[in-house]
């Protein structure tokens, strides 16, 4: 609650941060916010002509379909990742306006993932009408639970970014160990396969993985796939608020003594 209050006193700063961020990413580009787009987009056509087509003999769903799937599971998690590792270096990156403002770390953290996540849910809500378009995603009342798990895949990511932020500004190897851990978290996780993909053995385990619940309901709301277990929906919520709790009590004992790690 005293990182959620700090939030709410300091609204229209984060509300600063977010444009500032955004604008940020893309200055002088000429494509500008489009690169958000095109990225996300050539990796979904990338992935969904090797999977959906050239291995589509291997299998006996249409291309179609698995390539809506595959969509629905891609961008939850590149939301979901870019999230994360941009919140975990967002008080390195703020330093300098840190040293000025009198101004609480969480908000810059929060700031960064909204930033990202923004973006990535853009491109998200354009694609579910590309392909309700192409007869891929009909229209229905499960819909209207998207902006509901939106928000928990962006307090998933503001979570574990309020966790690594801290880290990160004392130990910097914590970079490239997120990196290669997040490499390993996308093959364990039912980004290109959906989870009845897995042998029965495994499913219980993978039912851990908060990212299993998240990119489960993606799915049902968009597709009306069938709905991730109480179990992964329950992992999925848990993790948000171990990682708010645990980023307050770091951010708690960073609090004054910020400047003994710029």
């Amino acid at each position: 609650m005293r990182v959620l209050l700090s939030l709410w006193r300091n609204r229209p700063l984060l509300v600063e941060l977010v444009r500032r961020d955004i604008r940020s990413r893309f200055a002088g580009a000429r494509f500008g916010l489009l690169w958000s787009l095109i990225n996300p987009v050539v990796q979904l056509v990338s992935y969904g002509v090797i999977f959906g087509y050239v291995y589509a003999s291997n299998r006996t769903a249409d291309s179609g379909a698995f390539v809506a799937s595959l969509f629905c599971g891609l961008w939850p998690w590149w939301a979901f990742q870019e999230g994360t590792m941009r919140g975990l270096g967002a008080i390195v990156e703020q330093a300098g306006l840190l040293k000025k403002v009198p101004l609480r770390a969480e908000v810059c953290v929060l700031a960064a993932v909204t930033a990202s996540f923004l973006l990535q849910m853009l491109g998200f809500v354009i694609f579910v009408v590309v392909f309700h378009l192409l007869g891929l995603a009909p229209i229905s009342p499960r819909w209207l639970a998207l902006p509901a798990i939106m928000l928990l895949g962006l307090g998933l990511s503001t979570g574990l970014g309020l966790v690594l932020a801290p880290i990160y500004l004392v130990v910097r190897d914590t970079l490239h160990v997120m990196n290669a851990v997040f490499t390993v978290w996308f093959f364990a996780s039912p980004v290109l396969y959906g989870i009845e993909a897995l042998p029965e053995r495994l499913r219980p385990l993978a039912a851990i993985n908060p990212v299993v619940g998240l990119i489960g309901l993606y799915r049902f709301a968009v597709l009306g796939s069938e709905a991730p277990s109480a179990a992964a929906i329950l992992v999925s919520v848990a993790t948000v608020l171990a990682g708010w709790m645990a980023g307050s009590v770091l951010f708690s004992r960073l609090e004054g003594v910020l400047d003994e790690y710029w």
